[in-house]
Formats: C-alpha cells, sequence, structure tokens
C-alpha cells in the first residue's frame, strides 16, 4: 500500500464504461467496445460515447494508467519519467521483482497499442491512453539495466482532465486488492453525487463482466461488502430489489464539473433580464415625456 495519500484523475465517462473491464485474461486478444452511456446522472445533455479498439484492458491497466496520470499532474508535464519501480508503488504491489517489471512492460504496450474515441457535449477526442512511451537502458559494469520510464501524455487528452472528471482517491483504490469487480465499481459510484438506481444487466454490461447474472449478483455483493468495510467507506449502504435493480448510497467523493450549460443559460437568463429591464425603463421614460408635454 502506498505511503502518502495519492490522487489520480480520470473522465467520468472512461470510469463509468468497459474500457476498462473486469475480465483477469491474460490472452493477447484484441476487443472492440461501442458504448453509449446515457448513465450519466450530472444532466441529459452529457450522454457519453465511447468508442475502443485494442488489447484487452482491466483493473490492473486502469491502476497503471490513473497512476500515470498521477505522476502527470505532480509532475505538470505532457512527457512523464518515472521509474518501473515507482509506477509498482503507487499501484500497489509491494513486490518490484523482474516478474512484475516484465508485466508493467507488457501493459505500457497495451495501453500504448489502443485507440478510443471519446465524446461528450463538452469533450471531443480521438487517440491512445497514452502517446509514447521510452524505457531508458543503464550500463551497470558488464550489465544493460532498465532506467526510467519516459511516457508521452497526447496534449489533446490531457484536456480531459479539466472537466467531467473524477480525482480519484488512488491509495483507497489500491487497497482493495486485486477483485477486479470492486476495483471497477469503485471508481463507477465515485463518479456520482448520487448513484441512481441501475439494473445488474445493465451494471453487468458496463463492467464487461463474463459472469452469468446469478454469479454476478453475488459478486457484486461481494465486492460492495468491501467497499462498505471502514478500511474503504466508500459505500454507506446498498440494496437489491426483486427486479435486480442496484441502490447504492455512498460518501463524498471529488468529481469536477464545470457546467458551461448551467453557466450559458445563467448568462442568457441575465441578458435577457438586462433587456427587460432596459424596455420597462425606456417606456417609463417615454410615459414621463408625454406628461410633460401634456
Amino acid at each position: 500500500m502506498c505511503k502518502e495519500d495519492i490522487y489520480s484523475k480520470i473522465p467520468l465517462g472512461l470510469a463509468r464504461s468497459a474500457l476498462f473491464g473486469t475480465s483477469m485474461t491474460s490472452k493477447s486478444e484484441r476487443v472492440e467496445i461501442h458504448l453509449e452511456d446515457t448513465s450519466l446522472a450530472v444532466q441529459k445533455l452529457r450522454a457519453t460515447k465511447v468508442s475502443y479498439t485494442g488489447p484487452v484492458l482491466n483493473q490492473h491497466h486502469s491502476l497503471l494508467w490513473q497512476s500515470i496520470i498521477s505522476a502527470y499532474v505532480e509532475q505538470k508535464t505532457d512527457t512523464v519519467e518515472i521509474s518501473g519501480n515507482e509506477l509498482l508503488r503507487r499501484m500497489g504491489n509491494k513486490s518490484t521483482c523482474s516478474q512484475m517489471h516484465s508485466r508493467l512492460i507488457k501493459m505500457l504496450r497495451d495501453l500504448r497499442s489502443g485507440e478510443i474515441s471519446y465524446q461528450t457535449a463538452t469533450h471531443d477526442y480521438m487517440g491512445g491512453l497514452v502517446s509514447g512511451v521510452k524505457i531508458a537502458r543503464v550500463n551497470v559494469g558488464t550489465r544493460v539495466r532498465k532506467g526510467n520510464i519516459t511516457i508521452t501524455i497526447n496534449k489533446e487528452l490531457s484536456k480531459l482532465f479539466d472537466d467531467e472528471v473524477l480525482v480519484n482517491d488512488l491509495t483507497r483504490k489500491v487497497a482493495l486488492g486485486n477483485n477486479q469487480l470492486a476495483l471497477w465499481l469503485h471508481d463507477f459510484i465515485a463518479t456520482h453525487k448520487v448513484v441512481p438506481p441501475i439494473s445488474l444487466l445493465e451494471l453487468k454490461r458496463l463492467a464487461r463482466s463474463g459472469f452469468e447474472l446469478k454469479k454476478f449478483k453475488f459478486e457484486v455483493k461481494r465486492a460492495l461488502v468491501v467497499l462498505s468495510a471502514p478500511e474503504c467507506g466508500l459505500v454507506t449502504g446498498f440494496s437489491i430489489n426483486k427486479h435486480n435493480v442496484l441502490s447504492v448510497s455512498k460518501s463524498r467523493t471529488n468529481v469536477v464539473i464545470l457546467d458551461q450549460f448551467r453557466a450559458a443559460k445563467a448568462s442568457g437568463d441575465a441578458s435577457a433580464s438586462s433587456e427587460k429591464k432596459g424596455s420597462v425603463l425606456a417606456r417609463q421614460q417615454r410615459a414621463m415625456r408625454a406628461k410633460v408635454a401634456l
């Protein structure tokens, strides 16, 4: 577990989608995901479209990507330089053996080779989750060892972290261990101010779970118990009714939404109000002039 609290950022639509699923497969298969997520509870106008083509990504990839973004936020540069050991630490891995480093490199390649399309009323991005990965080579005596990793973040991708984004408690998330569904639900639930009731079938689709519905229901309950534990504290209560609709209550999380729609409406209302006041004043002035003329 990390020594200090680490926070990352993840766009709401990505955290609520099947992009980072819950499959533990280690096969080198590629997938195509096309998802229209209209469950964004903030506004009906915030419907999100997510498309992805590339290697199958799961919550280990999510932890890696969010660890990279946490370093990006700290370093404030589009080119992140970080050691493999530090990335593994941020991901919650206590081991930094060569096997873990090999796995890390494979997941970095997965992130580099995939392509996403992410559209909301505010954002329109097409590209990779990371734009480049370079691993330094260091000569140590007669041996060559891997040095720091340089990861390039697309400047257009970086714009996604300004609005409609979850400032995620990565320290809390990595403490959940390897429970893929608990890790996915952590982010999904954290993106909401109030979690809307959702059917287990829809939740299963969003999480890209391969479980049958009965098994999925059992695993959801098990994951929510983990998220309700005092060590996590994200979930404060949950229930599943006879129609397999899940209701969840949660503790407060940090979501950034710069509500341009509301601001634009307020600006329009203020302008209309100003025009109305101006019109009333003009009529009053004309009436005064009429009275003087009489």
